[in-house]
């Protein structure tokens, strides 16, 4: 049987290592959102139509690649995270069957 002393460890390493892969993920989130939404910082023009109007399709753009950037980078973590459970939980179960 698994002492408290030893689950904890292990819950705490799964913690930190979750904090880690968000960050990561927070980081290529946050590239894929402001190269999306750079793009219309860069050119401003490209807001408005000739006759005036706003553009929505550039905007609709924008935004559908700061979504798809949450979204990655948002499977990336929920990906590593679970890889990470997975792993301790092996090698903690690997662990408990080697001892007599």
């Amino acid at each position: 049987m698994v002492s408290w002393g030893f689950a904890f460890r292990k819950g705490f390493i799964i913690f930190l290592w979750t904090i880690l892969w968000g960050i990561i993920g927070g980081i290529i989130m946050t590239i894929i959102m402001f190269a999306a939404g750079g793009a219309l910082l860069m050119n401003p023009s490209a807001w408005i139509t000739p006759t005036g109007t706003l553009n929505t399709s550039v905007l609709m753009g924008a935004m559908l690649g700061m979504i798809a950037g949450s979204l990655i980078g948002s499977i990336i973590i929920s990906i590593l995270v679970f890889a990470t459970i997975f792993k301790i939980t092996m090698e903690s179960t690997l662990e408990e069957a080697k001892k007599p």
